[in-house]
């Protein structure tokens, strides 16, 4: 049973299809299309397959029908964008914890990884609807159920997404080597129900949003603006601050030497810190420090 307070609930607010092109992107054209007045916050779009599925810079996204969990979900965000993908990573870690007793943590910027393998991805895009509110969409992909063999797998394709981290149109180059894909039934041994599954990661989702959008109107009421800029005095306020570091503490990246790919442009250093907007900061070979807003990363050295 759904504990959700917005999300989901309702039909209007729950659009199962059971194949599709993309999830995110027929969330984002229900979200955009919307007439003024109108408020799709909280749409989930929920699918089997997707025919053209992607990942993050354009990459095609392969799924096995009936094995995974595949949405993606409509939300109106007051609160810096970075923060999205911090709680919905969060989410993630959080619901395979609760069906399958299972550590995992977060590859930068929006893997979940499971030890090196990975069993879920996170594609967030952006656009203004009628009304001209900012739209972010949240799109989730989660190896569930079957074999490591047969599951989701992103694959190199051409074209470019309006995500976050939001890469360079022209960006197109050979990728980083992926990490090795696994499930979750392959982990801990056993088949779980995604219904299951869904219903703690929403929740989880829910009770972030909400916190956020509390916290931001409080302080645009304290402030009289109407939506507060990236800045440090928001990311020190307590829900923000308990999210960053949380998902600060689960970044496997950190402290590890690394290779990111950026178009035709590769980095190779040492993954030091991530600032407060969750920008990974690195120490390159040659001993300079490069803010990285983007890239596909490798790991290349143990934990």
């Amino acid at each position: 049973m759904l504990g959700t307070r917005l999300i989901a609930r309702g039909e209007a607010r729950l659009f199962y299809v059971p194949v599709v092109d993309s999830t995110n992107t027929l969330a984002m054209l229900r979200a955009v299309e919307a007439v003024p007045g109108e408020s799709l916050e909280g749409l989930v779009v929920l699918t089997e397959s997707q025919t053209a599925g992607r990942g993050r810079q354009g990459r095609r996204w392969v799924d096995v029908a009936g094995c995974n969990v595949l949405l993606s979900l409509v939300l109106y965000p007051r609160f810096p964008l970075p923060l999205v993908a911090m709680f919905s990573a969060l989410a993630v870690l959080d619901a395979i914890a609760d069906t399958a007793g299972l550590v995992a943590g977060i590859k930068w910027p929006n893997d979940v990884l499971i030890g090196e393998r990975k069993v879920a991805g996170i594609l967030i895009e952006t656009s203004s609807d009628r009304a001209g509110r900012l739209v972010a969409v949240l799109g989730i992909g989660v190896n569930v159920n079957g074999r490591s063999e047969d599951l989701a797998i992103e694959q190199s394709e051409g074209g470019s997404v309006q995500s976050y981290p939001q890469a360079p149109a022209a960006a197109s180059a050979p990728l980083v080597q992926a990490p090795t894909p696994t499930t979750l039934e392959t982990e801990c041994g056993r088949s779980l129900s995604r219904e299951v599954f869904i219903a703690q990661l929403l929740e989880h989702v829910e009770d972030s949003y909400l916190a956020l959008q509390e916290e931001v109107g409080a302080l645009a009421e304290r402030s009289a603006l109407l939506m507060p800029p990236v800045s440090a005095a928001f990311f020190s306020l307590p829900v923000a601050r308990h999210i960053r570091e949380r998902w600060r503490s689960r970044l496997q990246t950190l402290g590890r030497m690394v290779r990111i790919q950026q178009g035709a442009r590769q980095l190779e250093g040492w993954a030091e810190e991530v600032n407060e907007s969750g920008e990974l900061l690195l120490r390159c070979r040659s001993g300079e420090r490069v803010t990285v807003t983007w890239g596909d990363v490798g790991h290349l050295s143990p934990e």
